[in-house]
C-alpha cells in the first residue's frame, strides 16, 4: 500500500511538471531548503512555535532568509448544543514572519507576514489522521527599487498526514514515518513575487526521542512569481527540517493515535 501511495504521489508530480512545461511559460528549478524548528510549551494548551531557514535555487536565481513565529493554543471546548465528544477544532494559531530575498538579477525583496489559522481532523484511517490547516495571509513586499510597499491577501488549505514504516502495539516513542502533504492556494490579491498555487510533498521522517526529530520532504511546487508578466515556475523542492520540542511542560499524550497525531505539524 506504501509503494503504491508514494508512487501515484511520484507520478502525479512529473505530469504536472510536463503538462505545466508545454505552455512556454513555466522556469523548472531544483530548489533547497533548510529549517530548524522549535516549540516552547506554557502548559498543555498553549504554545510558542518558530523557524528559523534558509532558501536557494539551482540554478542560483536567489536566495532567502526567513524567521516565523507563531502562538497556538489548543481547542478542549465545542459548543454545547453540538454535543460532541472532541470539538471540531483541534488549535487556533496566530503568527507572524520575514522573509528576506536576495536575488541575483533583480532588486532584493523584503516581506513581512501575518497569519491567522486553525487546524481540524477529518474522519480517517485508524492511526492515519488526516489533518486541515486553513489559514489566511495578510502579506506586506517591498522591493528595493524605491516602491512602496506591496500589500496582498491569500487563503492556503493544508491537508497532513503521517503513515507508520512499522506498526506498534504501544506508543510512538521513537522511529521511522513518512509525513505527506497536499497544500492549495487561493490568492485574493496576488504579491508582487511568489504567489504559490499548488505544493504536493511526500517525505520521510525519524522520531529520535520526545524532544528530537526530522523530516526530509521530495516535493513538487507551483509558483506565479510576476504578476506583471505572470512568470511561473514548476520547482522540485529539496528540503530537511529538524525539530526540539520542550519535553517539560509538554501536554499528556496517553494513546498511540494521540502520539502519531502529535508527529504532524
Amino acid at each position: 500500500m506504501l509503494k503504491s501511495i508514494f508512487l501515484f504521489i511520484f507520478l502525479l508530480c512529473i505530469s504536472l511538471a510536463h503538462s505545466q512545461s508545454e505552455s512556454g511559460e513555466v522556469i523548472n528549478d531544483a530548489q533547497i531548503w533548510l529549517d530548524y524548528n522549535e516549540k516552547y510549551n506554557f502548559d498543555e494548551t498553549r504554545s510558542i512555535s518558530g523557524f528559523g531557514g534558509y532558501r536557494t535555487t539551482n540554478p542560483h536565481l536567489y536566495d532567502k532568509i526567513m524567521l516565523v513565529s507563531s502562538y497556538n493554543i489548543i481547542n478542549t471546548k465545542s459548543p454545547e448544543f453540538l454535543n460532541l465528544k472532541r470539538p471540531l477544532i483541534n488549535s487556533f494559531h496566530l503568527g507572524t514572519g520575514f522573509y528576506y530575498t536576495k536575488n541575483n538579477d533583480s532588486d532584493d525583496n523584503l516581506e513581512l507576514r501575518f497569519m491567522q489559522g486553525f487546524k481540524f481532523f477529518l474522519p480517517s484511517i485508524k492511526y492515519v489522521p488526516l489533518k486541515s490547516y486553513v489559514r489566511l495571509e495578510e502579506r506586506f513586499q517591498k522591493t528595493f527599487n524605491g516602491s512602496n510597499w506591496d500589500a496582498s491577501f491569500r487563503l492556503r488549505f493544508k491537508l497532513s498526514t503521517v503513515i507508520e514504516w512499522k506498526k506498534r502495539f504501544f506508543s510512538f516513542n521513537k522511529g521511522l514515518y513518512l509525513p505527506m502533504s497536499v497544500e492549495v492556494f487561493y490568492n485574493l490579491a496576488k504579491a508582487d513575487q511568489f504567489n504559490d498555487v499548488i505544493r504536493i510533498s511526500p517525505g520521510v521522517g525519524y522520531k529520535f526521542n520526545d524532544e528530537w526529530k526530522a523530516e526530509f520532504f521530495l516535493s513538487y511546487h507551483y509558483t506565479l512569481n510576476t504578476t506583471a508578466n505572470e512568470n511561473s515556475s514548476n520547482d522540485f523542492v529539496f528540503r530537511l527540517r529538524i525539530y526540539k520540542a520542550n519535553v517539560k511542560k509538554a501536554k499528556v499524550i496517553d494513546t498511540k493515535e494521540e502520539e502519531i497525531k502529535e508527529l504532524i505539524e
